[in-house]
């Protein structure tokens, strides 16, 4: 994950799915179907960071270095035969790779090893054991039901903090075996982040932000295949 959290108004972004993600401010046009970042200084000095890292670790699949000179970023191909001059805008942000790059909106890498506790959760008064059936060995999660939200056969569950921190982390493990209409997630403080890959190449899209209720629950997943697990 990039050492410099995501700002309010950002998200994060990435040249390759599983690798560094970085938080920038994104045009609401798309390019090609790839998104249009725009980074904050110490943000873009991460990526330069990263690039000549990457450069240095696999030079002949990345083959550009960056560098910053007073206010222009430089990236320059190791054949010298490519440079790119980045200046910021007006806001102060380096529009690195504008519309030649492949951004793509994705979420933070993540702490895999909160799967590991999902065992030990079990229900408390009102609640059920939910669960989205995939492969018939999907973990199943405590929740209180709401029939009031969404449309699956339980409801839009509302988890409790602990339980919604292990549903992040098994869609963040589901989306990494299979990305092709997977959602990740990621936590902004208490806020529930979730990507969905069916829609990040279209115009205006923004991960949806998903805030504790009143009573701390987090409705995850209104239009997820919840289903109760007996």
């Amino acid at each position: 994950m990039c050492t410099v959290p995501a700002a309010d108004g950002e998200v994060y972004v990435t040249l390759a799915h599983g690798m560094q993600a970085f938080p920038a401010i994104v045009d609401d046009k798309r390019w090609n179907g790839f998104a249009v970042p725009r980074f904050r200084r110490p943000v873009a000095e991460a990526v330069a960071r990263w690039l000549t890292g990457m450069h240095t670790r696999h030079p002949s699949t990345w083959p550009d270095t960056a560098r910053f000179d007073s206010e222009t970023l430089t990236v320059q191909a190791a054949t010298g035969a490519e440079t790119e001059r980045t200046n910021p805008d007006d806001n102060g942000r380096y529009p690195i790779g504008y519309r030649t790059w492949h951004w793509e909106l994705t979420a933070p890498l993540a702490d895999s090893t909160v799967l590991d506790g999902t065992a030990r959760l079990t229900t408390e008064p009102d609640e059920i054991l939910v669960t989205i059936n995939i492969c018939g060995t999907d973990p199943a999660f405590p929740a209180l039901a709401s029939a009031t939200h969404g449309w699956s056969r339980a409801g839009c569950p509302r988890f409790r903090r602990p339980v919604a921190e292990a549903v992040v982390a098994w869609l963040n493990a589901t989306a990494a075996d299979c990305r092709d209409g997977s959602v990740d997630a990621y936590w902004d403080g208490d806020t529930v982040v979730l990507v969905d890959y069916q829609y990040i190449a279209e115009d205006g899209y923004l991960p949806d932000r998903i805030s504790p209720d009143d009573d701390g629950r987090y409705s995850i997943g209104a239009t997820f295949e919840w289903e109760r697990a007996d």
